[in-house]
């Protein structure tokens, strides 16, 4: 506020100066003066202007980025500090508020750290701003210097005021010397009581605190929750065993239900594996895949197998001679079962997971191996035999 009068007086001193001119050059118009003359005039006022705009510049260019000031540099316990300051280049479109903290008391260049209040501003759109704070209270409890200290984006200003209030300066206690084996505890040395020193415990045994030594180490009987068992002195989950209820005739095996083995009975697709070759030929393991990981995992598979070993193994071997000994023969076979190999292979790949299910799959793949075997075959001996009855009318 101080700065703003003295720049108006400043303003005010150049008005009249130029004002006086004026007056000057007017008298010595109306005089009439001489060639000479009139120069002498032209070159005061040029001096004249040149000094009153270097005197505004100068002024202005010592303007601070971010000032302020406090109305008064003395203050008692209860009074209400006035600080008022000046941003020289606002950004009127985006003004953000002025940060304001009080610290002190200032001794030796220390005590910057000790806020005793702090407030936000809000500047005008001209860039000036003012507030205002009581000294007093729980921290105002010693005189001195304070600093208000003001913040405004990167720029920062500060003045300083002198607080007559509280107590007298505050008495800078030199640190509290203790000897090596001390502590210090309230600002005060003390001696630490000692600890005893802990003993090497080996194998078997623990440190007990109560006689300062070492003991056998009691041992610990570990009880186990339902479903866990004791391996290693650790509880694991137990392995549930599932009970699988096989048919007559067959037993379990590596979780599923295969049959048992007859004395003299032989085992195995005896009629793929003598129309492909081989029994590491890929429909013969397919058939085999089949029989293991899908009928034999279901109890309804099981049972079906059980049947159906009975029937098969009662032709399978005389016609896996005759194959061996016909090579025509032979392909006829391949030939006849290549459709029902087709037809299993559904079986190896249907997500299976209930007898239900198998029982629905199964009786599908039992009804197309009829309909390609039986009924399409039917259907063809019969529209053939009926274009031959036309033919002949």
């Amino acid at each position: 506020m101080t700065r703003s009068k003295k720049v108006q007086q400043n303003h005010i001193r150049v008005n009249f100066s130029f004002i006086e001119y004026i007056n000057t050059l007017n008298s010595c118009i109306s005089l009439d003066m001489t060639g000479a003359g009139r120069l002498v005039v032209a070159l005061l006022s040029i001096m004249l202007f040149t000094s009153t705009t270097s005197m505004a510049f100068g002024q202005s260019s010592q303007i601070p980025p971010l000032s302020v000031s406090a109305e008064l540099p003395l203050y008692e316990s209860g009074d209400r500090v006035i600080f008022s300051g000046l941003i020289k280049s606002p950004d009127v479109n985006n003004l953000i508020d002025i940060t304001v903290r009080i610290v002190g008391p200032i001794i030796n260049g220390t005590g910057a750290t000790n806020i005793v209040t702090v407030k936000q501003v809000s500047p005008l759109l001209d860039g000036t701003f003012s507030d205002n704070f009581v000294v007093g209270g729980p921290l105002w409890n010693k005189k001195g210097d304070y600093k208000i200290i003001v913040n405004y984006g990167p720029q920062k200003a500060e003045t300083t005021f002198f607080y007559n209030g509280g107590e007298d300066s505050p008495t800078v206690l030199p640190p509290v010397q203790c000897a090596p084996d001390q502590i210090i505890v309230n600002n005060q040395c003390i001696t630490p009581p000692t600890m005893p020193t802990q003993p090497n415990c080996g194998a078997g045994t623990e440190y007990d605190e109560e006689t300062n030594s070492c003991i056998v180490k009691p041992v610990e009987t570990v009880e186990c929750p339902p479903g866990e068992e004791l391996v290693n002195g650790k509880c694991v989950e137990t392995e549930e065993q599932t009970l699988i209820n096989c048919g007559p005739g067959t037993h379990a095996e590596n979780g599923i239900c295969v049959p048992d083995a007859k004395a003299g009975e032989e085992s195995g697709c005896l009629i793929a594996t003598a129309a492909f070759g081989t029994e590491l030929a890929p429909q013969v393991q397919l058939l085999r895949e089949v029989r293991d990981g899908t009928l034999y995992s279901t109890g309804a598979g099981t049972t079906f197998m059980a049947g159906f070993n009975e029937f098969y193994y009662a032709f399978s071997p005389a016609v896996a001679d005759l194959e061996r000994q016909s090579p025509l023969f032979k392909e006829v076979v391949k030939t006849a079962i290549t459709p029902m190999l087709s037809t299993m292979s559904i079986l190896n790949y249907a997500n299976i997971d209930s007898e239900q299910e198998m029982l629905g799959y199964g009786i599908g793949v039992i009804l197309l191996n009829i309909g390609m075997y039986f009924v399409a075959p039917a259907l063809v001996i019969v529209k053939v035999k009926g274009l031959l009855q036309q033919r002949r009318l």
